[in-house]
């Protein structure tokens, strides 16, 4: 999981990222008027765990305008003292916290890290497409009622596809998720690899049916199957029956690199 931080003086931004990287959080930087003059989509923000935001870019306007692009990103932005007033307009628009400078690293990242929990726990679903049962709070996927065996990053990567559906979502946002805060890069490769051993133990279980499209240029795409009724995806709750997760969601995406 990585974070953005946007800020008028990059130059004093970069002591922020530089806590965040040695809370192991890895931070870019990207100058504020960027948001004024692009779309949230145009400047990939959908591979971020965490937008951060300089005083100027903490408008309301700028935040529900995030929000509205549906990122599944915390939003907090860093505000040079305490204001109540202020403070209560940028929840208000949608932010998920604000903190005070000077931040400290490992604060912040525990603060996102909390706020990635709290929402998967308020939306503890699961899903169903085709033959697939989905279950978001770390389980396996099923297939007709069996497990379909996954290890621990085929797991994040797998969930991280599927709470996507329909979308194409680009490598680096995949190779993000999965290894955005690991000090030693593995090749780049590496998520195709998994992507291949995933869609095998699927078509292996399903009769060769095939949820994860490649979209060349561009990323992957999970899906039903060609000539699948669009019907066949249901989203709904289900008590938790049998032994405990092996790991914990949102862990499963981020596979606790970054902590």
């Amino acid at each position: 999981m990585r974070a953005i931080l946007f800020d008028t003086n990059l130059d004093a931004a970069r002591s922020i990222a530089s806590a965040m990287e040695r809370a192991k959080f890895p931070t870019d930087l990207m100058e504020e008027k960027l948001l004024h003059h692009n779309q949230p989509c145009d400047l990939g923000l959908e591979a971020y765990g965490a937008i951060l935001l300089s005083e100027t870019a903490s408008t309301p306007e700028i935040i529900k305008s995030l929000r509205a692009s549906n990122l599944e990103a915390a939003i907090i932005p860093l505000l040079p003292h305490r204001n109540a007033r202020a403070t209560a307009a940028i929840l208000g628009a949608g932010a998920d916290d604000v903190v005070i400078k000077p931040i400290n690293g490992e604060e912040m990242a525990a603060r996102i890290r909390a706020i990635h929990r709290r929402g998967f726990a308020a939306n503890n679903t699961l899903m169903t497409a085709g033959d697939l049962t989905i279950y978001f709070d770390g389980r396996d996927p099923e297939v007709r009622g069996k497990r379909l065996k996954l290890s621990h990053r085929e797991h994040a990567i797998f969930m991280y596809l599927a709470r996507h559906m329909g979308r194409v979502i680009t490598k680096e946002s995949v190779y993000n998720a999965v290894y955005g805060s690991v000090e030693i890069a593995p090749h780049d490769k590496v998520i195709d690899v998994y992507i291949c051993k995933i869609r095998k133990k699927i078509a292996d279980m399903t009769g060769n049916q095939h949820y994860i499209e490649t979209v060349y240029g561009r990323g992957y795409k999970f899906d039903l199957p060609k000539n699948t009724a669009p019907g066949r995806v249901r989203i709904g709750r289900k008590p938790r029956k049998g032994p405990q997760p092996r790991i914990t969601y949102p862990a499963a995406i981020a596979i606790q690199a970054a902590g």
